[in-house]
């Protein structure tokens, strides 16, 4: 849902985090009547609010699509109006087999029917569809979200960056290693979100010392990629804003922080979203830019041993 889902098929989530539940039936409740249109027109009795019928089972366009609107004919007559309705297409070519049910149920007088899509989807595969001009108006994503096949496990190691002493300051510690990539930054720090003040738009994410403050209508903002210090970007004063990422949770054993629902961390990611310049919202190709700054000067005592 946070990522940009608008429902789900698990009726726990939607009771847990009150979040819309919708779906269809599985091939198996075709298979357990007499024939297709019997199961579809007990399916529509059962749902007839949400009412979507899964087409491949036998035939998609030659049996599943016709006795689906067969039903969808006579939900109508009987003057039954669900809320949604349409039809779940779970396998075969997609993109050819959605034109064709479109066309079919467009002829039918049902224009405003749902044509779903499932069968292993993932953002590569949507895209492709789309690309083809694929009929379908809901995809349901399944497997690879559940599993993530690039990246099925997460690496993280815990770092030590600075000890608070006795008086309350921080001591800034570093970890040095034949590996550049183990060498950390030293010093208590939090993250800003840079955002262009003109357009809203997202420029950079700055991490910092906790205590620097910054004065954006007239500093300059001089950014760099620490891992390429050549590259950088200036930003004059009055050009730019700033948003505090971190937020505190727990302080001395204390819950401070109150969760928003999921719907509104959806909202929230739906807009942040909306701030990214094109060329990072690409599937196949996105844009990455890492962007530090460190202009308070920090002092490490070199190690005794």
């Amino acid at each position: 849902m946070i990522g940009g889902c608008v429902g789900t098929s698990n009726v726990l989530a939607g009771e847990m985090f009150d979040v819309p539940v919708m779906g269809t039936h599985a091939h198996s409740w075709i298979m357990t009547f007499k024939d297709e249109y019997t199961a579809f027109k007990e399916y529509a009795r059962l749902y007839p609010d949400a009412c979507t019928l899964l087409v491949d089972t036998y035939d998609t366009l030659k049996s599943g699509v016709p006795n689906a609107i067969r039903v969808f004919t006579e939900m109508r007559e009987a003057g039954i109006k669900p809320k949604s309705y349409g039809i779940r297409l779970d396998s075969g070519d997609l993109a050819y087999l959605s034109k064709k049910a479109r066309k079919m149920l467009d002829d039918a007088g049902f224009p405003d029917a749902v044509i779903s899509a499932s069968n292993d989807l993932d953002e590569f595969l949507i895209h492709d569809l789309k690309m083809q001009g694929a009929a379908i108006s809901s995809w349901g994503v399944g497997t690879n979200l559940i599993t993530s096949k690039d990246c099925p496990s997460f690496g993280g190691v815990y770092k030590l960056a600075a000890i608070q002493n006795a008086d309350g300051e921080f001591q800034p510690k570093i970890k040095i290693s034949e590996n550049t990539e183990k060498i950390t930054n030293p010093g208590n720090k939090t993250i800003y979100r840079i955002y262009d003040k003109e357009t809203g738009m997202l420029r950079a994410d700055l991490i910092c010392f906790a205590d620097e403050t910054f004065n954006t209508e007239e500093e300059d903002a001089l950014l760099f990629d620490p891992n390429a210090t050549w590259k950088k970007t200036l930003l004059p004063g009055g050009t730019y804003t700033m948003r505090e990422l971190l937020v505190p949770i727990f302080q001395h054993g204390e819950c401070k922080y109150e969760s928003p629902s999921v719907k509104e961390i959806a909202e929230f990611c739906r807009q942040e979203k909306k701030r990214r310049f094109g060329m990072r919202q690409n599937v196949s190709s996105i844009h990455i830019r890492y962007m530090w700054i460190f202009p308070k000067n920090c002092t490490i005592q070199k190690p005794s041993c």
